[in-house]
C-alpha cells in the first residue's frame, strides 16, 4: 500500500495578489480551505506558511518542500500550491499514474505543473541534496533531478490566482 502526505505551499510575498492569498475567498471558501477539501481524511498535510516555515522565510516552493519534507515519513508526498485550489483533487489520480520519480499533470498546451505533483519522498530527498540549497532555487533546476510521469488532466484542476482578476476569472469558472 502506497502511503503518502501532501505539503501545501502556502507562504510567499503574494506581491502580485495584493494580500494573502491563502486567505482569498472563492465561491465563500479560502483558497487554502479549497486545497484542504480535495485532500482525504486521514492523510497527514503540513502547512508551509502556517504549521512550519522555511528558514531563512520567502525562500521560495523548493525551500518550503525542503523544509515540509521534514515533517512527513511517508513512501510519496504530494505538493499543493495555495494559488491553485482544485489541484488537490487531482492527487489520487497522480498517485495513480506515477512509475517514475514523480507524476504531474500537463495541460493542453503540455505545460507541466511542477507545483501539483505526486513525488517519491526519496527521490525528492535525493534531488534536494543534488540541488545544494533550497533558497532561492527554481522548480526548474530541482526537476531537472528527477525522472517525470506526465498526466493529462481536466485543465480547470490547473486554475493558478496570482492576481485578483485571475480570482475573479476563478469565479466565472465556477
Amino acid at each position: 500500500m502506497k502511503t503518502w502526505g501532501v505539503i501545501v505551499l502556502s507562504g510567499g510575498t503574494n506581491k502580485r495578489f495584493g494580500s494573502d492569498k491563502s486567505q482569498a475567498l472563492l465561491n465563500g471558501i479560502t483558497l487554502l480551505d479549497h486545497v484542504i477539501s480535495f485532500i482525504p481524511a486521514g492523510i497527514k498535510t503540513v502547512i508551509v506558511g502556517k504549521d512550519v516555515f522555511e528558514q531563512p522565510p520567502l525562500g521560495g516552493p523548493v525551500a518550503g518542500i525542503a523544509r515540509g519534507l521534514h515533517e512527513l515519513d511517508t513512501d510519496f508526498v504530494a505538493i499543493a500550491a495555495v494559488d491553485m485550489p482544485f489541484s488537490s483533487s487531482l492527487f489520487l489520480q497522480l498517485l495513480d499514474a506515477i512509475q517514475s520519480d514523480a507524476a504531474m499533470p500537463v495541460d493542453a498546451d503540455g505545460f507541466r505543473q511542477t507545483l501539483c505533483g505526486v513525488y517519491r519522498r526519496e527521490a525528492l530527498l535525493l534531488a534536494l541534496e543534488k540541488l545544494g540549497n533550497p533558497h532561492g532555487q527554481s522548480m526548474r533546476a530541482l526537476c531537472e533531478f528527477l525522472s517525470i510521469d506526465e498526466v493529462q488532466v481536466e485543465v480547470n484542476a490547473l486554475i493558478d490566482i496570482d492576481t485578483p482578476a485571475d480570482l475573479i476569472r476563478a469565479h466565472e469558472l465556477n
